[in-house]
Order: C-alpha cells, then structure tokens, then sequence
C-alpha cells in the first residue's frame, strides 16, 4: 500500500497496514538535525506558485526521512485567514468598521490551476486541504475583549463574520473536491484545558450552524482538530459528520469514552508534545507506544503528535518516535 492508500484507509475504518503517520506541522530544522541532511534553500520568492512545489519537493524529502505520509497544501490557497493585530496573535477585528481588513484570497482560474499543479506534486502521499470551518476562527480574527462584548451585546457580528468565512470556504471545498484533494483538514480551536471558549448556547445557536454549511460541501474524508478539553459538545461537534478527531491533547479527554460512544471516528494523535521536547528516547518510545495501547483499534488510529512537532523537540526523540512508530504500527511489537 502506497502511503496515501494508508492514510485514506484509516480514515475510513478499512485495514492500513503499517498504521500510517502524519502530522500538520514538522520542523524542517528538527529534520535536518534528526538525520544529519541539509535542506538548500528555496530558490524562488516566497508567495509564488514556484516556491510552493519547491517546499512539496522539501516535504516528500522528510517524508522519505522519518515515514511520514501526507502533504499539506499551502495554507493560503485553502484556509481562510485570521486577521491579528500586527506584532501579535491577539484578533484584529473589533467591529463593524473593521470588517473591511477581513479580505480574503480571490478564488480565480488561476487560483484553481495552481491548487492542481501542487496536487499533481504529490506523488504516493495523501495531500491535504486545511480549512477551517469558522468555529475556530471566528474568536481568533477578533480582540478577545470585543469578542466577549459581541457574545453578549452584537451577536450579529458575529454572524457576519461566520458568513464571510463560510462563503469563501464552501467555495474553497466544492472546487478542492474536484481538483484531487485527497482529505481535508479543518483546525477549528475551541476549547482549552479546563473546557470550551463558547457558551454550549453561543456554540450551539450561533457557530455550528455555519459550520454544518462547510462540513456539507465536503466530499472527502476530513479530519477535525481542536486543542483543549471538548468534551461538552463532542455530541453536536461530532454530528457534523468528520471521519476523525485531532490532535488529542493529553489530560484533557475522555479517550476511553470517545472510543467506546464514536466507534465511526478515527483518532489522530495522542504522542505528548512535551515528551518529544523534553523526555528522553525511552520516554518517547513509551509514550508511542501507549497511544498504540489504547487508540489503536478497529483500523481506527493514526499516529501523531498531540499538536505538531516543532524545532524546540529534541532531535533524538524524533527519530525514536519514527522508530516506533514504524515497530508498534507493522503490530511487530506494541
């Protein structure tokens, strides 16, 4: 089975066999130190179509390194974007005045043309489309506090915002289903350790709705992420119909519950961030082996890390976590 085969058959509940492995986000500088390769630069301005196949070529490479199975589409051909406060992460969008900074890309022939040319890049990797579905978005693009203030007083601001972000992402999905996307990947943050951002009545009155609208164009196999703790609304969240939840932050879900109450999804995740940055090799191994354990059943379970793997991990537990993915993933030795 080709890598895509794999990961296309776990999110569908068919055999994988080795048990794939992906990641939204890999440091090429871990990748480098992890194996001891160079990666040369690009050669072609950032924001052109050339610097994007260069950065595929680059992806395949680690791939080929560590056995990861997928590629990731650029974000600003599919996701639509998060309007920060320059020199911050705090949302930019306080009002109805500001609404004209929330400009999205022009979805043109062009646009279209370019997302094909990366897919035909792929090669025998599940390429990816990552969206969002405005859930998360919606309170990321806004100041935290005029968030809160149009939660309780202007909840038609809100409304206006989720429109705009879903008129541009159903149009996003329709043309991606047909251009040879192979799953979609919709990161819509929402909840911290202790619980949800949103009100369940907010949630529920307000957002999901026009997350359903995105979640109805889709024709592929779609995985959906949030950090955090969202157990309170996993019902409504899961009735949006993913074929799987990521990136299964530790501590903070009911993983037993989830296996046993959505035995149609499949888990994404689960490896602690916090051990591949400051564990040790055997830690590593322990930690992919026990999502192995207790996630890894009825072709349901792809390996990943609990968010992404960033430069700051340490080289030699990345190369253990390749390592024992590959043993606990052939069912070798778990």
């Amino acid at each position: 089975m080709t890598p895509r085969d794999r990961v296309l058959n776990a999110l569908e509940g068919q055999p994988a066999r080795p048990v794939p492995w992906i990641e939204h986000g890999l440091s090429e500088q871990l990748v480098a130190a992890a194996y001891g390769v160079e990666f040369a630069p690009p050669a072609e301005p950032r924001g052109s179509l050339g610097y994007d196949l260069e950065e595929i070529r680059r992806r395949i490479r680690m791939n080929e390194l560590t056995g990861v199975g997928c590629l990731m589409l650029p974000y600003h051909y599919t996701m639509a974007p998060r309007i920060w406060k320059k020199g911050g992460f705090n949302g930019a969008l306080t009002d109805r005045a500001s609404l004209k900074d929330l400009v999205f890309v022009e979805l043109t022939a062009q646009h279209w043309d370019n997302i094909k040319r990366l897919v035909d890049a792929k090669r025998d990797y599940a390429m990816y489309a990552p969206i969002t579905s405005g859930i998360g978005h919606i309170w990321q693009t806004m100041d935290l506090m005029a968030f809160a203030t149009a939660v309780a007083e202007d909840p038609d601001l809100l409304r206006i915002i989720l429109e705009r972000y879903t008129e541009w992402t159903q149009q996003v999905v329709e043309h991606s289903n047909l251009i040879g996307v192979d799953y979609f990947w919709c990161f819509d943050d929402c909840a911290f350790k202790t619980g949800l951002v949103y009100s369940p009545q907010i949630l529920r009155e307000i957002v999901l709705p026009y997350a359903r609208r995105v979640a109805a164009a889709i024709r592929r196999p779609w995985i959906w992420h949030s950090d955090g703790n969202y157990m309170q609304a996993l019902d409504e969240l899961a009735a949006l119909g993913m074929n799987a939840l990521n990136p299964l932050e530790p501590g903070c879900l009911d993983l037993d519950r989830i296996r046993a109450d959505y035995p149609q999804l499949t888990l994404v995740g689960g490896i602690d961030v916090d051990v591949l940055a400051r564990g040790t090799t055997d830690q590593t191994r322990a930690a992919v082996r026990e999502c192995f354990r207790r996630l890894n059943r009825g072709h349901r379970y792809i390996a990943a890390s609990s968010n992404s793997i960033p430069d700051y991990c340490r080289p030699e537990n990345l190369r253990a976590m390749a390592e024992q993915i590959a043993v606990c993933g052939s069912g070798d030795n778990q």
